[in-house]
């Protein structure tokens, strides 16, 4: 359609060449004014969706049809105080465009956003890194984490964790805001919110990872997943390239280095054969120190 101003117009079908010639159907076509949003409340939801968030419209005159979050619309909507009113769909955490339409196919353009957020929250994981290879045992400690069928996430790799348990309540109330009406036009929201106070432990095992730092979340009880950024890093694995000396006597007296590539890890050890391993000081990333055990005579492997 082309621009024009508000109002109904006729729309026929030339079937001539030369145009001249028009259907004479008397279909109309409406032009009415663009639902542009220049207000929401509230700005931030669950990611499980369900979050009733108000429209404030740049003219009280635009008869809304549908409103979208990012990508995911067009959602229905009904009429609210010269505004429209849209339940929030589910969503991944983040910050998302909210837009509106008159008729479900052409949508407003705004700078507006509305953010998903999470209950959860990750206080801390230790170890806060492994291998690439995979297999680290990682305990997070957060809040408001899903009991059964609890999901970790590393980076976009996905694994299910295991609830070990902890000390937490949690408690629901309702808030009610009321909103200036001079230039949102909105009147009084009500919101239903969790608070937690405690913490709770789920352990998660860490899949292979290329070597770098991802952020480590926790599926919440609302849905979704946590938002809070804390980074556990994929190390490459460590290799042992020489050792000096290369003997040494079977009482296990004297230090040993060892030389070799990605030598860091926050728990060094060294391995002499079957021995229990020992405490290893790590001088740089490829050179440690280790003290050989006593050992009976013969060749072992050290790692």
């Amino acid at each position: 359609a082309p621009a024009h101003e508000t109002g109904m117009v006729s729309v026929e079908m030339s079937i001539s060449g030369a145009g001249q010639q028009f259907t004479q159907s008397g279909m109309m076509y409406s032009y009415t004014e663009e639902a542009a949003v220049v207000a929401i409340s509230p700005r931030e939801g669950a990611q499980s969706g369900g979050t009733v968030v108000r429209l404030a419209l740049s003219s009280v005159d635009a008869d809304v049809s549908g409103c979208r979050f990012g990508t995911i619309g067009p959602l229905s909507s009904r009429a609210a105080g010269g505004g429209a009113e849209c339940a929030s769909p589910a969503h991944e955490g983040g910050m998302v465009a909210i837009s509106a339409s008159v008729n479900s196919e052409v949508w407003s353009t705004s700078e507006l956003a509305f953010e998903y957020m999470s209950s959860a929250t990750v206080f801390a994981i230790a170890p806060a890194s492994g291998p690439v290879s995979g297999g680290t045992v990682v305990h997070v400690m957060g809040s408001s984490l899903v009991g059964e069928n609890v999901l970790c996430r590393f980076g976009l790799e996905v694994v299910a964790g295991e609830y070990i348990g902890g000390d937490e309540l949690c408690t629901s109330e309702i808030n009610s805001a009321v909103l200036p009406a001079n230039a949102t036009g909105l009147s009084t929201m009500t919101q239903r919110s969790e608070q937690c106070m405690g913490w709770v432990e789920v352990a998660c095992m860490a899949p292979p990872h290329a070597a770098g730092i991802v952020t480590v979340e926790v599926s919440a009880t609302d849905g979704g997943f946590s938002t809070s950024k804390v980074e556990f890093e994929f190390q490459p694995s460590a290799t042992v390239v020489s050792l000096q000396p290369a003997s040494g006597p079977s009482a296990g007296v004297g230090v040993v280095k060892v030389v070799g590539e990605h030598l860091v890890s926050t728990e060094p050890l060294c391995g002499f054969g079957l021995a229990d391993p020992s405490y290893a000081e790590v001088v740089s990333s490829v050179l440690a120190k280790c003290e050989a055990p006593a050992h009976k005579t013969g060749m072992v492997s050290v790692e």
